[in-house]
């Protein structure tokens, strides 16, 4: 792809001061969004992922992702492909152009998030942490700036194809969260910031959003999803996660389902629903899964 936006202040900034990076992958009940700290160099994209996390497992077996990257008001869009590089079975290790990468990425990794390692291996007693965790490249194929909802600037090949019907979405169904510990229902207040997870032309999405919980809806870039070529009914996610430097202290919330997406009239937001089929959340390292009940 075009290499120009590493040339922008703009993208640079977000890269360089954002915590993290949202990861999403085509998992099989649709595009799966979660949070990881990472760094960059030349290329693209570093982060490190357990080794039996569902993002692990699906970059196995396809290797397209999306990202999304924000900083204040500005987001960075991301589309790639990613690759697994585990040292234990030399996977990637020694692919064209890596082997000698690899040092210079595992010491900018934890130099730019010492806080995170530290806390981990503070809050994670088992000797073998590192041979628990993986590390993947992500090979930037596209890049967009978001200002707000609205596209600033583009690089590299995205589908630009309007695929969204315009109107009121249709209802989704809320979440049922009673067996959710109160510390992680609260991520979802009311305009609370999320992370839409969509499929789209481009791949899976991982979208800037905000929860409107007396809506029932999750707004969103219809500018974003109209460039990646995102069509009104997809398997969707939404992520609301809140994290310090402790293992202990990082929480989070992964709603998956049916989403509908509508533009809101002439402008670039638009708005979405979803029908909730399972919920996930976490503290810590304790994980649990909610599948909704059909009736």
């Amino acid at each position: 792809m075009s290499e120009d936006w590493r040339g922008d202040r703009r993208v640079t900034e977000v890269l360089d001061e954002a915590d993290v990076l949202y990861v999403a992958v085509a998992a099989r009940r649709g595009p799966h969004v979660t949070p990881a700290v990472f760094d960059r160099d030349g290329r693209g994209l570093w982060f490190v992922t357990p080794r039996r996390s569902v993002k692990a497992k699906v970059i196995a077996r396809h290797r397209r992702v999306g990202g999304l990257v924000q900083h204040g008001r500005w987001a960075v869009l991301i589309g790639g492909r990613a690759r697994i590089v585990d040292p234990l079975t030399a996977r990637g290790v020694f692919s064209p152009g890596r082997l000698l990468d690899l040092p210079l990425a595992a010491a900018g990794y934890l130099g730019r998030n010492h806080r995170h390692a530290t806390g981990t291996i503070r809050d994670h007693e088992a000797p073998t942490l590192a041979l628990s965790r993986l590390l993947v490249s992500i090979d930037i194929r596209r890049l967009a700036l978001l200002d707000g909802w609205e596209v600033a600037e583009r690089w590299g090949r995205w589908p630009s194809a309007d695929l969204l019907l315009r109107g009121d979405p249709p209802a989704g169904t809320a979440p049922d969260l009673r067996t959710v510990p109160a510390a992680v229902r609260s991520l979802l207040g009311d305009d609370a910031p999320v992370v839409l997870g969509w499929q789209s032309l481009a791949g899976p999405l991982a979208l800037p959003a905000r929860w409107r919980p007396a809506a029932g809806e999750v707004e969103t870039s219809g500018a974003a999803m109209v460039l990646a070529g995102a069509a009104s009914g997809s398997p969707a996610s939404v992520c609301a996660e809140r994290s310090r430097y402790r293992l202990k202290s990082k929480r989070g919330l992964l709603l998956t389902g049916d989403g509908h997406a509508r533009l809101d009239g002439a402008g670039p937001a638009a708005r979405t629903t979803l029908t909730v089929r399972r919920t996930t959340w976490w503290e810590g390292e304790e994980l649990r899964s909610i599948d909704a009940v059909s009736v």
